[in-house]
């Protein structure tokens, strides 16, 4: 690269920066004075100007008044926000037999959600010609612009490339390593694939998750009638990780089916007014039907979803140990019943770790449940988005000379 190739990169590629830069601090702050952004970021009084006219001429932020005056006097400082409707990001989360969608806003608010049971296909190309009906779907069921998505996630149990959006094994088809990013590349919108644990973390990292933590592990567990399975996210520093080949938190574990946990209780049945109608029909009931018969304070309904806990917290304590992380957070289905599953999960460990390791453990149920990874999903277009451009670039050409954003 000639000097002065190399002089415009960088003129271009800090002017991008520091927009950015601009960009992701309104968004974290939620609402920002232009004062505090000068103090922040050290630019100068004009350069904040300009670059929150450029933002707002784009639409991506919205004056939202004047603030107080400090005890000096002087002029009111403008206060600015993201404008929540500058964009929509969608999410997908992708099920044998179903699939989970959710819009969100500009600033990861939700506006729409919907659970949507098909057949998901047998092959690649069924299976995403039927993914992107789901998203031209949910963009005419929202009524929402083409142009106003900013991308689409969609996540996946198994183990995915989520650099070249290949799909290395999955529950959903039984090929090995395919292509999915390239079997969507007619949709014209910006797409990432992400491991559905993984989307989990993302999406507790941009909605709901103490931003004073950033070291958890997500737990992502999944109980179905002869399919069980449980993915773990781990964010360190603030940063997912997804390990060397993509695998990190696949630990595989036997997780007993709800029919399993069923007929290993069958005999108490009787002691539920509910449950005792179904000892001779135990295919019949399906997760749904049995949390909310725990919501109703069923003893046998409860004592299952402790016994699910129980087998989580066996598994996860060693993950616990290794990464001692300050936050656990269980997502799922299962989280519906916070108080039963954190409670069991917590003793397990207990009994597993340190105690210097679990007394500063801070264990919570995510309050998106079933739709957490769709959440997740979604929220990595986000993650995308707001990063900073020249990690980006970066991360695709190492050979890039470093960059500094101008103060």
């Amino acid at each position: 690269m000639d000097e002065t190739k190399l002089l415009s990169f960088h003129a271009r590629v800090v002017k991008d920066i520091n927009e950015q830069l601009v960009l992701k601090l309104i968004q974290e702050h939620e609402i920002i004075s232009s004062s505090d952004l000068v103090k922040i970021t050290g630019m100068r009084p004009s350069t904040i100007f300009n670059i929150l006219k450029e933002l707002s001429a784009k639409s991506f932020v919205s004056f939202y008044g004047k603030g107080e005056s400090t005890k000096k006097g002087g002029k009111k400082p403008y206060i600015w926000t993201l404008n929540k409707d500058a964009a929509y990001t969608i999410g997908l989360d992708i099920e044998v037999g179903e699939i989970t969608s959710v819009v969100l806003d500009f600033s990861g608010g939700i506006i729409a959600k919907k659970n949507i049971k098909l057949d998901t296909g047998r092959t690649v190309d069924e299976l995403a010609e039927n993914i992107t009906k789901v998203v031209y779907d949910t963009i005419a069921q929202n009524n929402i612009d083409n142009d106003r998505i900013l991308g689409v996630g969609i996540a996946f149990a198994g183990i995915v490339d989520s650099q070249s959006g290949i799909v290395v094994m999955s529950s959903i088809l039984p090929e090995m390593n395919f292509p999915l990013l390239e079997k969507l590349s007619d949709l014209p919108f910006h797409v990432l694939i992400e491991n559905n644990a993984n989307a989990a973390a993302l999406g507790l990292k941009w909605n709901g998750n103490d931003k004073s933590k950033t070291n958890y592990l997500t737990i992502l567990v999944e109980i179905d009638k002869n399919v069980s399975g449980l993915g773990i996210g781990i964010v360190i520093n603030d940063e997912l990780y997804r390990g060397a080949s993509y695998s990190a938190g696949e630990l595989y574990p036997h997780l007993p089916t709800l029919k399993e946990l069923l007929s290993s209780v069958r005999s108490r049945f009787v002691e539920s007014d509910i449950l005792v109608n179904y000892s001779s029909s135990l295919e019949s009931i399906d997760v749904e039907f049995l949390l909310e018969t725990a919501k109703k304070g069923d003893k046998i309904a409860r004592l299952i979803f402790s016994m699910i806990g129980n087998v989580v917290g066996q598994t996860i304590a060693p993950a616990v140990a290794l990464l001692n992380p300050d936050t656990l957070i269980i997502t799922g289905v299962v989280s519906e019943l916070e108080d039963v599953i954190v409670d069991s999960v917590r003793k397990e460990i207990e009994m597993r770790v340190i105690s210097i390791t679990s007394n500063s453990l801070n264990i919570i149920a995510d309050k998106y449940h079933h739709y957490s990874v769709a959440v997740g999903a979604a929220s990595s277009i986000l993650e995308d988005f707001f990063g900073l451009p020249i990690s980006r670039l970066q991360k695709s050409n190492p050979f890039l000379p470093p960059v500094e954003p101008t103060i």
